[in-house]
């Protein structure tokens, strides 16, 4: 599979810019800058962090493993200067759990290392929020790969590939809301995740332009064990959906509770969780009918993407493939994209490229940036479902 689909700069290049061979089998030829060649290193380097262990686990797991075959495939090209010498993408994993501390520490690590061009940010939003004005305080360029919470205050130094919460739940409401009929929505969620409780806000701020009512609005925190309060609430106020907002850890625990407690309605959740394996195995099927979002129809892929999900299936055997491995790929991929674009590896003048960029990478994704005002993917796509098995489902129309 072919990651490259620009094609090469016509015009004259200086040393300092980077650009591709136009015979992809010869590879890439890149310019570095006159200083790594000095050193010698040979090394693009990478820091990629996310919450390998913790509620978000799997989520961030899918990133790191979809990083990992983006660097497989940029590599095979062969990154060169101009004297011939050949360069080479690594990329380190950082585990910061669910603590936005750790998250920050982690970053200021990866920053304080001359050796690191770039950091991947988490699929979690606890540590991306966190980590979002460091990166601008700290000049160190940041791609996430997952997180949709708000960001309040952006800086050109931070983006994300795929799509937020602001961009997403609105089109999962617009479809099963009319679907359905919902007049009554109930919400629960977990208030200790920025991602989370931003789901539950536009579920709230949706419901007059939708024409339903928001009947109960259920908080909990994550490693919460017992959600019988919350559910007694929800049942009391008599509603036609609910919305559980939480990470696949809690998920499971509460859409497994909301069914013992024999409440049958349409469920909806974000981030493509119910399409999870890991979902559908923690319920026991508890979640079938119900719906989400993905950025990709993947039982529908692109030669490239299938391509992406069958090397994904033989390589990595934790966790199926998902939208956050996707994320993990386009991430890379979005550093590679920028680093070409910016002709240097000085990470603020990667930086002034992300914020402009506008690509589509070798999985189909649309990457567009225009930061400022913020570094949201201003072109991604969103594909609603209706699950109906492990890992399976109906695309909503």
């Amino acid at each position: 599979m072919s990651v490259l689909s620009n094609k090469s700069n016509p015009h004259a290049i200086s040393r300092r810019r980077f650009t591709q061979a136009a015979a992809l089998g010869a590879g890439s030829v890149l310019f570095a800058p006159t200083i790594l060649r000095a050193q010698g290193t040979g090394i693009i380097k990478l820091t990629n962090v996310q919450g390998i262990t913790g509620p978000s686990a799997a989520f961030g797991i899918r990133v790191r493993d979809g990083s990992l075959l983006a660097l497989d495939d940029i590599n095979k090209l062969g990154f060169k200067d101009a004297s011939g010498k050949s360069y080479k993408f690594e990329m380190s994993t950082a585990d910061m759990a669910n603590d936005p501390r750790q998250a920050v520490t982690l970053f200021r690590q990866a920053a304080g290392d001359a050796s690191v061009t770039a950091v991947i940010g988490p699929s979690n939003s606890v540590g991306f929020i966190a980590m979002v004005p460091v990166a601008a305080q700290l000049k160190m360029p940041m791609v996430g790969g997952g997180s949709g919470a708000p960001v309040k205050e952006w800086s050109t130094y931070a983006c994300r590939v795929n799509p937020v919460s602001a961009t997403a739940v609105p089109v999962v409401l617009k479809k099963v809301v009319p679907k359905h009929g919902l007049k009554r929505i109930a919400v629960i969620y977990d208030q200790t995740q920025d991602a989370q409780a931003g789901d539950a806000e536009i579920v709230k701020t949706m419901a007059a332009s939708l024409g339903y009512t928001v009947v109960a609005f259920e908080a909990f925190r994550t490693g919460d064990q017992d959600f019988s309060a919350q559910i007694s609430k929800i049942r009391s106020t008599k509603p036609d959906g609910i919305y559980i907002a939480a990470t696949t850890g809690d998920g499971v625990k509460v859409a497994s509770q909301v069914v013992e407690a024999n409440i049958k309605l349409p469920m909806m959740t974000g981030f493509g969780a119910f399409q999870d394996p890991v979902y559908w195995d923690g319920t026991k099927g508890d979640i079938k009918g119900g719906y989400t979002f993905l950025a990709q129809d993947l039982q529908a892929p692109s030669p490239q993407l299938k391509s992406f999900l069958d090397r994904y299936k033989a390589r990595f055997t934790q966790y199926e493939a998902t939208s956050f491995s996707t994320y993990g790929y386009d991430a890379v991929y979005t550093f590679y994209e920028a680093i070409k674009k910016a002709g240097s590896l000085e990470r603020d003048k990667i930086a002034a490229a992300l914020a402009s960029l506008k690509i589509i990478t070798p999985l189909g994704t649309n990457v567009t940036f225009n930061n400022p005002p913020d570094g949201n993917n201003n072109s991604p796509s969103v594909v609603v479902i209706k699950v109906n098995g492990r890992g399976t489902y109906d695309v909503v129309a």
